[in-house]
C-alpha cells in the first residue's frame, strides 16, 4: 500500500469514528492530539531511561501507527499529500546537502 492509499485509509477511519462520537474535528483538535501521540510515543521511547525498562517493539509500534493516524489525518484535513511532501523534502535534502 502506498503511503497515500495508508493516508486516505486512516483518515476514512478517522472520521469515521469522529461520526459514531459527534465529533467536530478541526486542526486544533487534531494538532492536541498528535501532541498527545506523540508524548505517548516519547514517553515508550524513554522507557529505559524513565524506568529502566526496555520498551517493547510492539507497544513502539502502536505508539508510531498513532502518530502516523493522527498526523495523516491532519495533512488530509489540511489538502496535503504525506507522499508528495516527504517526497519534496527528500529531493530538497539531498540538493542541500550534496547527496
Amino acid at each position: 500500500m502506498k503511503t497515500k492509499q495508508l493516508q486516505q485509509l486512516m483518515s476514512e477511519i478517522v472520521k469515521k469514528i469522529d461520526q459514531k462520537y459527534g465529533i467536530d474535528r478541526d486542526v486544533q483538535l487534531n494538532i492536541s492530539q498528535l501532541v498527545e501521540e506523540l508524548g505517548e510515543l516519547a514517553k515508550e521511547a524513554n522507557l529505559k531511561k524513565l524506568r529502566n525498562k526496555e520498551p517493547q517493539k510492539e507497544d513502539l509500534e502502536d505508539e508510531f501507527a498513532d502518530v502516523f493516524l493522527q498526523l495523516a489525518t491532519l495533512a488530509t484535513g489540511l489538502g496535503v499529500d504525506l507522499e508528495e511532501a516527504a517526497l519534496k523534502k527528500v529531493e530538497v535534502l539531498k540538493e542541500r546537502h550534496d547527496l
